[in-house]
């Protein structure tokens, strides 16, 4: 480790500092492991962005953020933070963090990002999805891009081991060249959607192009969609939110598919001989099916988040959730309404930077 980073949060409010408390009985994350393995999304604590900077010795929590008094007075007494503001440039200007985490909703982020950039501070964690338009995720990124500074998104499913184990499998070729993924969420297609999109493009590549239909659809509302989508690598997939299926996601190729999802006890690797590879066909085809385990993570995904973003701040170490992965998580989202209201297919990057779609 090297050097303590002084942090601060902007938007002390539920997932900057009361999240875990919704969570019921919680276990170990030794818990969740053989018949209870699970991915460790909302399950390993801590959640909120205070109390993983302050259960972690290379940082020092030391100031927040919060248009709302009593939220910002609550924080500070939880976790011991005496510098309070309710105006955010005047904590950037007099305290000089170095980490900033913006917990904001998605509508303020791209203001206080772009300000924060040019602060000073060294890195910059934004909550999920990081805006409303990609107008403002482009000036997001072109902010820390042209300052210097690290942006980070905290799109979680890519700081689970269990999650990480997958996507290694895939790319060292363990179920062959990927043909099809399928992804079902619930909610909106930017509040919701952004997880399932985000995992996607993390197991399976850039998307090409979005077909999508929004039943309810309102203009200026986050609201579910499904439809289809084409990657960069020639794969194919589909995606639902419209259902209030459990989160899950399926990723195929000739040699097997993996399957995985937030209940506990999922999570699957199905092992196939390639049906059309074979010189002689041999029916019945058999599947050898073993259970995605790995070793209990001593840390949440919200605490593996910042120790890599401690890591790439001092170390120039490699990070996994960049401003411009959750900026295309964004995009697939906001394709979504833009291709309903087309009436067909729509190919990225989207034309129109400006089409917004307020969100929490």
């Amino acid at each position: 480790m090297k050097g303590i980073l002084r942090a601060a949060i902007i938007g002390t409010g539920r997932i900057g500092s009361t999240y875990d408390d919704e969570v019921p009985d919680p276990k170990p994350a030794t818990f969740y492991r053989g018949p209870r393995r699970h991915n460790g999304l909302y399950t390993v604590l801590p959640i909120n962005h205070a109390a993983s900077y302050s259960s972690l010795p290379e940082y020092r929590l030391m100031a927040g953020a919060n248009r709302g008094e009593a939220k910002l007075r609550a924080f500070g007494e939880r976790y011991g933070v005496r510098a309070l503001y309710t105006d955010f440039r005047a904590m950037l200007r007099e305290e000089q963090p170095d980490v900033v985490s913006v917990c904001t909703q998605s509508p303020e982020k791209a203001e206080i990002t772009v300000e924060a950039a040019q602060s000073g501070v060294r890195a910059i964690v934004v909550e999920k999805a990081m805006a409303t338009s990609m107008a403002e995720a482009d000036a997001m990124v072109r902010a820390c891009e042209e300052n210097g500074v690290l942006l980070a998104v905290n799109h979680p499913n890519r700081f689970s081991l269990a999650n990480r184990e997958v996507c290694r499998r895939i790319a060292e070729g363990e179920i062959g060249e990927v043909g099809t993924v399928m992804a079902q969420w619930a909610s909106g297609m930017l509040h919701g959607g952004t997880h399932s999109f985000d995992l996607v493009r993390f197991l399976a590549g850039d998307v090409a192009e979005i077909e999508a239909r929004v039943p309810d659809y309102e203009p200026g509302k986050d609201l579910p969609a499904e439809g289809m989508m084409w990657f960069v690598s020639g794969a194919a997939g589909f995606f639902s939110n419209l259902h209030g299926l459990q989160p899950g996601l399926e990723v195929r190729g000739k040699r097997g598919h993996l399957m995985l999802s937030t209940m506990v006890g999922d999570g699957w690797h199905h092992r196939v001989r390639p049906f059309f590879e074979e010189e002689e066909r041999r029916y019945p085809h058999q599947v050898e099916v073993e259970p995605i385990d790995v070793e209990p993570d001593e840390l949440s995904p919200t605490q593996r988040l910042l120790r890599e973003v401690h890591a790439a701040v001092t170390e120039g170490a490699p990070l996994v959730s960049s401003g411009r992965d959750g900026a295309a998580a964004l995009e697939l989202g906001l394709a979504c309404f833009v291709s309903h209201l087309a009436g067909g297919a729509v190919g990225l990057p989207l034309a129109d930077r400006d089409f917004r779609v307020p969100n929490r």
